[in-house]
């Protein structure tokens, strides 16, 4: 049996409810990040294999690490973009863990927050605690999978070789389905066509503007947000803090009243398979979020990407996913036009290599995974336990649901609020009693 360690703020295994996830923010405030362990699991769980998920965003007892150092075989670290101010105490946390780590340590991907031309000079705030990290890593691995290019550079510049201490991998969530992609073309695209539209609250006016009345050229569009404060708005009708974004620029919908919310356009979804599920059933997406559109198309659905700066530009360009930069958007733009003008079977050329490359970084990391040439190429353990489960499906505004489930919502999220939700704090308090291993969520 190999056992697996892997940073996820929950397991996809473990099915849990809207209530559940989002009160206790199981997906660090972007759901964007559930397609990580989604899809890293899918790859690594044999039929031999357990793969269990911890968080990293707290300091574990000593007595705990040396129970994961006599049970597990390696750790797995899916990460987005990393190298950033904000992230810096964990990063650092996280290469203080691995330090005392005795097993292979392999980061699945990690990207660094940068503009549309790159790293820009006041990323070096952040230098040191991206070193300790490369290095503690490094000690325990062959080599780092980073997203794209612009990571690619950063890392350069603090002393590391490509193809030596780092690789450029993408994104591990573009690999869900393996050398093949789902594609579906979404023929003429019309106002009867089924759009899904995703963004995000603190983008430039000019993309608001643009990506809102595209989405009301069309009939049937659905807004997809993926963070925690638009889906607390969702869920229980609780406005987005415009003292927490006082950038939020106007038009974009942040309290129950506006139209979006009002009229049923906008759903949210606390797990990666219902969310692929509902995306499967779009004719294409669009916006400015890279896992948004990632998940479109690994449902299958075309995705066109408007890049507002180099963390998403990165890995639709490596991916080669549709996109242009949101600075070069006409002022006269019109949807149709850049859709229909779009080459989306793009996507598939050269995805195969790129995921063989991907398989090649698993192997020199020496990490097991289901495309090992046995007799169980390819079989997907990970799918035969996903069937099992039921759907969740999408949580639609507040407003628009029956009075009983307005009450209910309601009582669950001011538990949360008074503290009755499990904090980080309490997580803590449970790992160092005598009921700590219930807190590894299992697979």
């Amino acid at each position: 049996m190999t056992r697996i360690l892997m940073r996820a703020g929950m397991s996809p295994l473990d099915n849990k409810g809207h209530e559940e996830v989002l009160l206790n923010n199981l997906f660090w405030r972007n759901i964007g990040n559930m397609l990580f362990p989604y899809s890293i699991m899918r790859l690594i769980m044999r039929e031999d294999t357990q793969v269990d998920t911890i968080r990293t965003n707290i300091e574990y007892p000593p007595e705990v690490i040396d129970e994961w150092n006599a049970t597990y075989d390696y750790f797995v670290i899916p990460l987005a973009n990393a190298f950033r101010h904000s992230f810096r105490k964990e990063l650092k946390r996280l290469a203080e863990l691995v330090k005392q780590l005795n097993m292979p340590c392999i980061v699945a991907c990690v990207g660094v927050q940068a503009g549309v031309d790159g790293p820009s000079s006041n990323e070096e705030a952040f230098d040191e605690e991206a070193k300790l990290f490369m290095d503690a890593i490094l000690e325990k691995s062959a080599c780092v999978g980073v997203r794209g290019e612009f990571t690619a550079e950063f890392l350069k510049k603090l002393g590391y070789v490509e193809e030596k201490h780092f690789t450029v991998v993408g994104c591990p969530a573009m690999y869900s389905h393996g050398f093949d992609l789902p594609l579906r073309m979404p023929g003429e695209i019309t106002p009867q066509s089924k759009v899904s539209v995703n963004g995000k609250i603190d983008i430039p006016q000019k993309l608001v503007n643009f990506i809102f009345e595209s989405a009301e050229k069309f009939e049937d569009y659905k807004y997809l947000p993926q963070g925690i404060d638009d889906l607390l708005l969702l869920y229980a009708g609780t406005s987005v803090s415009k003292k927490a974004y006082p950038n939020m620029k106007k038009g974009y919908p942040w309290r129950l009243q506006d139209k979006i919310c009002s009229t049923g356009h906008e759903l949210g979804f606390t797990d990666a398979r219902s969310w692929l599920k509902f995306l499967s059933t779009r004719d294409i997406s669009f916006g400015t979020r890279i896992h948004g559109n990632i998940a479109a198309v690994q449902a299958g659905t075309p995705a066109f990407i408007f890049a507002p700066d180099g963390r998403i530009l990165e890995l639709a360009r490596y991916h080669n996913i549709q996109h242009m930069m949101a600075r070069d958007l006409p002022k006269e733009a019109d949807i149709f036009d850049i859709l229909s003008r779009a080459d989306f079977g793009k996507v598939l050329e050269g995805h195969a290599m790129r995921f063989q490359h991907y398989l090649d970084f698993l192997d020199l990391n020496g990490l097991p995974h289901i495309y090992q040439k046995d007799e169980n190429y390819g079989k997907s353990v990970f799918d035969e336990h996903m069937r099992k489960l039921p759907y969740h499906g999408p949580i639609v505004a507040w407003n628009t649901c029956e009075p009983e489930e307005q009450i209910e919502r309601l009582q669950n999220f001011y538990k949360s609020v008074r503290g009755t939700v499990e904090s980080p704090e309490n997580y803590l308090r449970r790992l160092s009693g005598k009921n700590r291993n219930d807190i590894i969520m299992k697979a």
